[in-house]
């Protein structure tokens, strides 16, 4: 991860399973909350009626401070006395930023939830991703790659309706024949390029 600057990422809490609170089945009223810390967190609305399989579906965006290196994931229940914690569990930064994969593909993580007793809980889903900075986002349509960067003069860059999409497509002439398909690369430029 780049501690230079902060990034925001997006996640999307989609929805958690078999949580209990003293060993009996949640009835109602569950919803999340993702921590960066104490002061900096989102959370979601309430599910009136999953139970103990709420569902939210709901996308939080978080701005990551830097040097963060996780961040904590709770389930809540409100009840007549007050919310009351169900479970907690840890999303480590590396799980989204530290790979092979470009920082803006959607992962889905699935993460164990914990009592206050320390004992398994749940589980809680969500997807999560860095949310690009909006003149990358931009220039997605309509690249401008000079003739000398690209594979052929002819190549054409795709964006397969980027938000559902996982990896941006390319469409390359070869002959007669055009190669589509997932690109991960490094564009090289001429030594001598002003």
């Amino acid at each position: 991860m780049n501690n230079s600057s902060s990034r925001t990422l997006e996640i999307k809490v989609l929805s958690a399973e078999d949580l209990r609170i003293g060993g009996r089945s949640v009835k109602k009223n569950a919803f999340a909350i993702v921590k960066v810390d104490p002061w900096n967190y989102h959370g979601t609305k309430v599910d009136p009626l999953g139970g103990s399989y709420p569902k939210w579906d709901e996308i939080l965006e978080i701005i990551l401070p830097v040097g963060a290196t996780s961040l904590t994931l709770e389930v809540q229940c409100k009840t007549s006395s007050g919310d009351r914690l169900i479970g907690t569990g840890n999303l480590p930064l590396s799980d989204i930023i530290e790979d092979y994969t470009p920082e803006h593909y959607l992962r889905f993580l699935s993460y164990i939830l914990k009592d206050t007793k320390g004992k398994r809980n749940g589980i809680i889903n969500l997807s999560v991703r860095v949310k690009m900075p909006k003149q990358v986002r931009s220039s997605l349509g309509k690249p401008k790659v000079p003739d000398y960067a690209a594979c052929s003069s002819n190549a054409v860059l795709k964006v397969a309706g980027y938000k559902s999409s996982l990896a941006q497509m390319i469409e390359i002439p070869i002959g007669e024949r055009k190669f589509e398909g997932a690109v991960i690369g490094v564009p090289v430029w001429p030594p001598n390029h002003d």
